[in-house]
C-alpha cells in the first residue's frame, strides 16, 4: 500500500540496482554541486571579474563538446559502467591535488583554469555514461518515474552541495572544498561496483571507425522531428535561461554586494524548487503530457527570471529562484524523459551525449558570453536579455510542436 502511494517512485525503488545507484549519486552530486560553488566563488575571490567566472566555468565544461560525442560512441560499443567507474577514480584523484594546492596558497587563476579543464574532459565521458546506464537500471516501463526520481536525488545534492560549499568556504576556505569533493566521490565508486547490470545483449551495428559512428549518431537524432526539437528546446534553456546558475557568484558579488553565505542560501533555493518538480513528476510517472508541462514551465521560466532579476531583496530573491528551480527542472526532466523515450538503444549514448552539452556545456557557454557582455553593458542587462531571447524562442518552439501535433511522426505530444 505504501508503496502504491509512492505511484512511480515505489515502482522504480523496487529496482536494487537503482537503489544503490541513486546511493552513490547522491554522494558523488552532492560533492560535484560544492566543487561548482566553491569553483565560482574561488574564481571570483581571485579575480573580482565576471568574465573570468564565466572563462572558469566554460574551462570546466568546453570539453564536453569534443569529448562527449567520442565517449558516447565508446560507451556503445563497450560499457557505461565502467566508462564511468574510471572517470570518477581519476577525477578523486585530481581533485585531491587542487586541495593541496589550494591549502598551500599556491592556486592561482591560470591554475584553476587548468584544473577546471581537466575536471570538464572527465566529465566528457561521465555525462553521456549516467544518461546511458538509467534504462538498464529500471524496467522500460518505470523509466520515466526512474529518470525523475535520480533528478529529485540530483536536486536534493543541488540544495544541499552549495550550503555545504558556503559553510566549507567560511570555516576553512575553498580547499576544504575541493577536499570535500574528492571524499564524496569514493562512496560514488563503491555503489558502481555494487550494481550488477548486463550491457552485452545491446544489437551494436557494425561500423568503419569512430568519426563515422559520431556522424550516424548526429544524423540519426537530426533526422528524428521530435529528438531534434528537444534537443534544439535543450539548448535553448542552456543558453538564455540557466547562466544565472554559473554567474550567481559573480551576482552575488557585483550586484546584491554578498558574500558566500548569500550564494548558498540562493543556490540552495533552485535546489530545494528543482527538487520539489522532480519529485512531483516522479509519482506522476508517465510520459503523457510532459510536452505541454516542458512548454508551460519554459515560458514561467524565463519570466520569473526577469522578476528575479528586479528584486533586491534576499528572502523576495530566494523565493523567487526557488519557482524558477521547479519550472526550470520541469523543462529539462519532461525534455530528457521524452528523449530517452524516444531514442533507441543502440543509439543512447550518442544521443544523449548531445543532450549532455545542454547540461553543462551550453550554459557555460551562456555563461561565458553572458559574463564578456557584463563586462561592458552590465551583468543584469546581459541577463534580462538571454530571458527576453529565451521568451521569443518559446513563442518558435510552441507554434513548431502544435504545428507537428497532427501527424504521428514528428509529434511530440505523443
Amino acid at each position: 500500500m505504501f508503496a502504491g502511494a509512492l505511484g512511480g517512485i515505489g515502482r522504480a525503488l523496487s529496482s536494487r540496482n537503482f537503489v544503490y545507484y541513486c546511493i552513490g549519486m547522491s554522494l558523488g552530486l552532492t560533492g560535484s554541486f560544492v566543487f561548482f560553488a566553491a569553483l565560482g566563488w574561488v574564481t571570483w575571490e581571485l579575480t573580482h571579474s565576471a568574465a573570468w567566472v564565466g572563462t572558469i566555468v566554460l574551462a570546466e565544461t568546453i570539453p564536453n563538446v569534443f569529448i562527449g560525442p567520442f565517449a558516447g560512441v565508446i560507451i556503445d560499443r563497450t560499457s557505461a559502467k565502467w566508462a564511468m567507474f574510471w572517470a570518477q577514480l581519476i577525477a578523486t584523484l585530481v581533485m585531491a591535488v587542487l586541495a593541496v594546492i589550494t591549502f598551500n596558497n599556491w592556486l592561482t587563476v591560470e591554475i584553476l583554469l587548468g584544473f577546471a579543464f581537466i575536471i570538464g574532459v572527465l566529465n566528457g565521458v561521465v555525462f553521456p555514461a549516467h544518461f546511458a546506464i538509467m534504462p538498464r537500471l529500471v524496467p522500460r516501463a518505470d523509466l520515466s518515474a526512474a529518470i525523475a526520481f535520480q533528478s529529485s536525488v540530483s536536486q536534493a545534492a543541488r540544495f544541499l552541495g552549495p550550503a555545504l560549499a558556503g559553510i566549507l568556504i567560511l570555516w576553512a576556505g575553498g580547499g576544504m572544498a575541493f577536499a570535500f569533493k574528492a571524499l564524496s566521490y569514493s562512496g560514488f565508486l563503491v555503489a558502481l561496483l555494487m550494481i550488477d547490470i548486463d550491457e552485452s545483449g545491446d544489437t551494436k551495428p557494425a561500423s568503419s571507425g569512430i568519426i563515422d559512428d559520431i556522424i550516424a549518431g548526429l544524423r540519426y537524432a537530426w533526422s528524428a522531428a521530435p529528438i531534434r526539437l528537444l534537443l534544439i528546446s535543450a539548448v535553448a534553456l542552456g543558453i538564455l535561461l540557466r547562466p544565472i546558475i554559473e554567474l550567481m557568484p559573480a551576482y552575488v558579488g557585483s550586484v546584491l554586494l554578498s558574500d558566500a553565505g548569500t550564494l548558498a542560501w540562493l543556490l540552495s533555493a533552485t535546489g530545494v524548487g528543482a527538487m520539489i518538480a522532480s519529485l512531483w513528476l516522479a509519482r506522476r510517472g508517465k510520459t503523457q503530457g510532459l510536452a505541454r508541462i516542458m512548454l508551460l514551465n519554459f515560458v514561467i521560466t524565463g519570466v520569473i527570471l526577469i522578476i528575479f532579476l528586479k528584486t533586491s531583496g534576499l528572502a523576495i530573491g530566494i523565493a523567487v529562484l526557488g519557482v524558477y528551480g521547479f519550472c526550470s527542472a520541469a523543462v529539462m526532466i519532461s525534455n530528457q524523459t521524452m528523449i530517452q523515450s524516444a531514442v533507441e538503444d543502440h543509439m543512447r549514448a550518442r544521443v544523449m551525449s548531445l543532450y549532455a552539452l545542454t547540461v553543462r556545456a551550453i550554459p557555460a557557454l551562456g555563461a561565458f558570453v553572458v559574463g564578456l557582455l557584463a563586462d561592458i553593458a552590465g551583468l543584469v542587462p546581459s541577463l534580462a536579455g538571454g530571458a527576453i531571447l529565451g521568451l521569443l524562442f518559446w513563442i518558435w518552439a510552441r507554434r513548431t510542436a502544435i504545428g507537428k501535433t497532427d501527424n504521428p511522426d514528428t509529434s511530440i505530444f505523443n
